[in-house]
């Protein structure tokens, strides 16, 4: 006899009795239509026509977007990384990362509600309760801690809130394999705009917008700004790229995506990172311990065109330019310093930090000599996860990184319960956690809060781990539930 849980009980109640959620989700809609209809009466009345012609518009991709979330979040994306460029950038800047976040979030609740389609089931625990600690406590901190609050309060909306909303997003869409292969086709058109991009950098800047002649013949950033970043972006395409290609079966798609994948691999290492290079490392281990015969015939025919693509570059670049910056002990040497400074800081307030926001107001009187490094001029903190501990303490910086901790014990206790082979599969689930590990290294050697798209980034990966951990579970549901609930949802 298969057991019938809770949730299975409520969802044939709601099938036994439509009419009474069909009920509920009409009048929903009409007093929602209500809503729309008085304030485009009041936006044309004011002479805002374009905005109410906007919103038609958008209607259409709203309906797409309640039926499948996911959707979403794979042109946010694909449309992310060129925001600067369009022609209104702070309008789009606003549209795409501070509203189409929290749109895409009340969407997939929406969805959940009326059924707009079959979901798998999710439940939420201590890793969003942990998120939510969070969203209400430091607000209030930093209402009552600081004279200015505004700026604050903004700043982390864009760097916590709104990245922890993706994560939740992708929880409550619960993507499975049919629509995770569909992230293969953003992740080869990041791939290959990021390489074109990164390549024209060297050898053709004078094409490329003025805004992306950031660093230009120092070190690849693409359309980022930021050569770490840009290499955490590449990474995360090129694991996806790589598990694609074992898994597809025409032999022409496969060698494509090696392409891509080897093209990420390539310009990564053109960013000229140290921190990108060393978690390049880890990276390149793991997937060779994951595909040890494609991934070290990969690395060969990487190696040698890289070689190729060095010569040309070289060739159009001052080689002096290019390898000054590794000989030059200033940049290493700052650093030093200023990790030494958010030493002293956390000692003297460990537990709940000096406030968010507070690092660059209060580190410059904990400067200081250590040994033969001395600080060349003045900056701001290389570390992600020190500042945290910095300006949230030690209670911060555990709520902080207890979601990763907590399904990392999770991933490795359901490792041996997920296929073997296929593209949902415990490979997948490594490669996830190959494309998190590459950016938890750079973000220890810059800091990544000034680069809202690579903290989105972080809170999404770890938004699709836990999305393929979770059916696993013992004890969330009935084996034979959990059985029925992936074959469903493989397809």
């Amino acid at each position: 006899m298969v057991e019938i849980t809770h949730a299975e009980q409520q969802m044939n109640a709601g099938r036994a009795n439509p009419f009474k959620r069909r009920g509920i989700r009409d009048l929903f809609l009409v007093f929602f239509g209500l809503i729309l209809a008085v304030i485009a009466a009041f936006l044309i009345s004011q002479g805002y026509w374009v905005i109410v012609l906007a919103a038609v518009a958008a209607v259409p991709m709203i309906v797409l977007l309640s039926a499948h979330p996911f959707s979403g979040v794979m042109i946010w994306l694909l449309v992310m990384p060129f925001v600067s460029v369009l022609p209104n950038s702070d309008m789009g800047y606003w549209v795409i990362y501070r509203i189409m976040p929290p749109l895409l979030l009340f969407l997939a609740i929406i969805s959940r509600i009326f059924n707009v389609r079959e979901h798998p089931a999710v439940r939420f625990g201590p890793p969003e309760l942990t998120l939510g600690i969070l969203i209400l406590v430091v607000p209030g901190t930093i209402l009552f801690a600081q004279a200015n609050p505004g700026l604050a309060l903004i700043r982390f909306g864009d760097r916590m809130v709104l990245p922890f909303i993706m994560y939740l997003t992708i929880r409550l869409a619960a993507p499975r394999e049919k629509e995770l292969s569909q992230l293969k086709w953003v992740a080869l058109l990041i791939a290959i705009s990021q390489s074109i991009i990164g390549m024209l950098s060297w050898i053709a800047p004078q094409v490329l917008p003025q805004l992306w002649h950031y660093l230009q013949g120092e070190r690849t950033t693409g359309s980022l700004r930021d050569p770490d970043l840009y290499a955490a972006v590449l990474v995360f395409s090129a694991t996806i790229l790589v598990h694609t290609a074992v898994n597809v079966k025409s032999r022409i798609i496969r060698y494509f995506f090696f392409l891509a994948a080897g093209s990420c691999a390539i310009f990564a290492i053109l960013s000229l990172e140290r921190a990108a290079w060393l978690g390049g490392i880890f990276v390149v281990l793991g997937l060779v311990f994951l595909y040890p015969k494609i991934m070290i015939r990969l690395i060969i025919i990487s190696t040698i065109f890289m070689a190729f693509v060095g010569v040309e570059i070289l060739a159009t670049n001052s080689t002096t330019s290019l390898l000054s910056r590794f000989s030059e002990s200033d940049p290493v040497y700052d650093r030093f310093v200023i990790f030494d400074a958010m030493a002293q800081m956390v000692e003297l307030k460990p537990v709940f930090g000096w406030g968010y926001e507070t690092l660059d107001q209060n580190i410059q009187q904990f400067y200081r000599r250590v040994g033969e490094a001395s600080l060349s001029r003045i900056v701001t903190s290389h570390n992600t996860y020190m500042t945290i501990l910095t300006e949230l303490g030690l209670v911060g910086f555990i709520f902080y990184l207890f979601p990763v901790a907590w399904w990392l014990v999770l991933s490795l206790r359901v490792w041996r319960r997920m296929p073997k082979n296929g593209l949902w599969s415990r490979a997948l689930l490594a490669v996830f956690w190959l494309a998190l590990l590459f950016q938890f290294i750079v973000s220890n050697f810059f800091d990544m809060r000034w680069f809202e798209i690579g903290l989105t980034l972080w809170w999404m990966t770890l938004g699709f781990i836990a999305n393929m951990v979770y059916p696993y579970l013992k004890g969330r549901d009935s084996r034979a539930t959990v059985q029925a609930d992936i074959g469903r949802y493989h397809g």
